[in-house]
């Protein structure tokens, strides 16, 4: 029979306290990263815009918005950059679509970087609203100068053609009108949205403005064969008001609920105060809106999708003039419309005793 003898010595003894420990401190220093992992990804998850954290060259954490994110190196060369330089640095760079954004390079702890991609959904879409904006102000221009040039060249080869020279200079003095109105109507929309634009504030008896303003329209009205009602509540008080503006507004909508309402129809205007507004209501029997073009009706140079095939000229200004025009005043529009049935528009104006 075999006896076996363990020497446990100095060493054997220091290995049983050493090897613990360090799986222990091993352990401890997996478990503290990935706590901080975690921790890093609740904080880049709380953003609605793509945002990552960098330790060091190497990605920690990151939202589901920054997924498919492709420009992986120049987020490791920014975070990089923040971290030598020990500052906050803003970058542009480029996404898929090869549309610029601005990252934000932040350092939040030792070696470790936060990047944001700053929101700009907003300038997006601005930067595409114009686009379109200057896209169809070229083609409203594009119109009737092309009709304009035809007509000045026809006039030129055909001196002797007197008849018909006559008819293409009425043309001709009808679409210099239209640009006139466009270029008009365009400068005093940028005058309306300057941030120094002031409104000649003064007293205005908007109910005899109506009626004037109904006065004036009245024998386009005969002419298209439109009814026109009115009905006034009676002792109806002033208003603090541009006279000027709220006269361009009032035209606009007759206007447009003239143009739009075929013969036979009726356009009605109801003026009367609610509590401390004063509420205005223009109701057509015209065609109506379509509800899908309903939230961009007072867009610049915006067109609905029309039923009818009547002709309807016009700058596509009109409405976005009324809308700032009801805004400087710091009044509310509302439009209710139904195809086939006809629209109604509502200004409602804020009444302000005059200082005294």
């Amino acid at each position: 029979m075999f006896d076996f003898v363990i020497y446990f010595g100095p060493l054997e003894f220091l290995a049983c306290f050493t090897l613990p420990l360090i799986g222990v401190c091993v352990g401890g220093w997996f478990w503290y990263r990935t706590q901080q992992r975690q921790e890093w990804q609740r904080v880049v998850t709380s953003f609605p815009y793509p945002a990552w954290v960098f330790r060091g060259d190497k990605p920690l954490a990151w939202n589901q918005q920054a997924t498919n994110w492709r420009g992986m190196q120049d987020l490791v060369k920014l975070s990089g950059d923040v971290r030598r330089r020990q500052q906050h640095i803003v970058r542009t760079l480029y996404d898929e679509n090869a549309e610029s954004v601005k990252v934000r390079g932040v350092n939040v702890a030792q070696n470790v970087t936060l990047l944001l991609m700053e929101d700009n959904s907003t300038t997006k879409r601005q930067q595409s609203y114009y686009r379109n904006f200057i896209r169809n102000v070229g083609h409203e221009l594009k119109t009737p100068l092309t009709i304009i040039q035809g007509h000045a060249s026809k006039v030129s080869s055909s001196p002797n053609d007197i008849d018909g020279n006559a008819a293409s200079l009425g043309i001709i003095a009808g679409e210099a009108k239209h640009l006139t109105q466009l270029v008009d109507n365009l400068l005093l929309i940028a005058r309306l949205e300057a941030p120094d634009f002031q409104l000649d504030r003064r007293g205005v008896n908007f109910g005899a403005l109506v009626e004037q303003i109904i006065l004036d329209v009245s024998d386009l009205a005969e002419t298209r064969q439109i009814g026109l009602d009115l009905n006034l509540q009676p002792g109806l008080p002033q208003i603090q008001g541009d006279r000027v503006q709220l006269r361009q507004m009032l035209i606009n909508l007759l206007d447009n609920a003239l143009k739009y309402t075929p013969a036979g129809g009726t356009v009605a205007v109801s003026l009367s105060q609610i509590d401390t507004v004063l509420s205005c209501r223009i109701r057509d029997t015209g065609e109506g809106i379509p509800e899908d073009d309903l939230p961009f009706i007072f867009e610049k140079l915006y067109r609905a999708k029309r039923t009818s095939t009547r002709t309807v000229e016009g700058s596509g200004l009109g409405l976005a003039l009324v809308q700032q025009i009801v805004l400087a005043h710091d009044g509310d529009l509302k439009v209710r419309s139904s195809l086939g049935k006809g629209s109604t528009f509502t200004v409602e104006l804020p009444i302000v005793e005059e200082a005294a």
